[in-house]
């Protein structure tokens, strides 16, 4: 999405949010009725971006990845609740704990299992704020507590297995794994990274980053970054294209990662494209043991969060037992 569509994007929901607000209440319970009614997805939504953007903590600024998100998931759990007869004005109290228990059956984590439990929550009280009397049944709903210590959720890629990646990645593939593996960008943060915001001629060569919560940081590019993005920005300049990657979306960059272990063997399964990131951080702790210089690095609010890293860190030291 160009600056200018993403400037029209928030325009539109300004707009549906004005015409919201300004909507008697019982228009909006009509709408909100009709939309039940007809199974009518796209007119729900309309009132839960209005929603979103009058009520919600990031307003126009929410990100269109979230959006897409957000209905696609209330996309799937409207599907369920048709078919095990839950009715969305009128839901039992406890079918938001029954579809939450549903997608951790079918092996979905907690940080997943909770973007559905806000999509929900989001969708409940958009009926709410529109007149239709329904309790929401996500209200006191929490995903399962994981009680698996976080080096087994996920898991950094090696330096060697970088290696092997980078040996067969294309031009394009080189970047994602180098912004990634090396600058700990995150999966959103490699696919919506714009040319505007790459500065190879700065002294160190640096990259703008719009993280969480549209948070920036600066971040220094390795050496092999930077050459990444010299070799692959020479190749695309003559494309009227705003991002550095041609198809800028998590599931091209996701693509591109899936297959390049596949083709190399290099195992993806708890690693996927956040191990890059976890690689990154994981290095830069090793190698600076400053967990606040880290925490910075990686773009974390908190210093907690960057705690797993010390962690990762130890796991690929020798066991002080070994040599006994």
């Amino acid at each position: 999405m160009s600056s200018l569509e993403l400037m029209a994007a928030k325009l539109d929901l300004a707009g549906t949010a004005q015409r919201a607000a300004t909507m008697e209440v019982s228009e909006r319970r009509r709408l909100a009725l009709k939309a039940v009614q007809d199974h009518d997805l796209d007119g729900m939504w309309e009132l839960v971006q209005a929603y979103l953007v009058l009520h919600g903590r990031r307003g126009t600024k929410i990100s269109p990845s979230t959006l897409r998100k957000y209905k696609l998931c209330i996309r799937i759990y409207w599907a369920w609740a048709d078919e095990h007869g839950v009715m969305l004005i009128r839901p039992l109290p406890d079918s938001g704990r029954a579809f939450l228990r549903h997608l951790e059956g079918r092996g979905m984590v907690k940080t997943s299992v909770g973007g559905y439990l806000a999509a929900c929550r989001a969708l409940h009280e958009t009926l709410q704020w529109s007149g239709v009397k329904a309790d929401d049944p996500f209200k006191f709903a929490r995903p399962t507590a994981d009680g698996r210590p976080p080096l087994v959720k996920g898991k950094p890629y090696t330096l060697a297995e970088v290696e092997v990646l980078l040996a067969a990645a294309t031009p394009e593939g080189a970047v994602v794994i180098t912004l990634g593996a090396d600058c700990g960008l995150r999966n959103a943060e490699i696919a919506g990274l714009k040319k505007q915001d790459v500065h190879l001629y700065a002294d160190p060569p640096t990259v703008l980053v719009y993280g969480k919560g549209a948070k920036t940081r600066e971040v220094v590019l390795s050496t092999r970054a930077e050459a990444a993005l010299i070799r692959w920005l020479d190749q695309v300049a003559h494309l009227p294209h705003p991002y550095v990657l041609i198809a800028n979306s998590t599931d091209r960059v996701q693509d591109i990662v899936r297959r390049l272990c596949a083709k190399t063997g290099v195992a993806w399964t708890k690693r996927k494209v956040h191990g890059l990131r976890r690689t990154a951080g994981t290095r830069a702790y090793t190698e600076s043991k400053d967990l606040l210089d880290t925490r910075d690095f990686l773009g974390h609010s908190q210093a907690s969060t960057t705690e797993v890293y010390i962690h990762y860190a130890r796991a690929q030291e020798k066991a002080v037992n070994r040599d006994w």
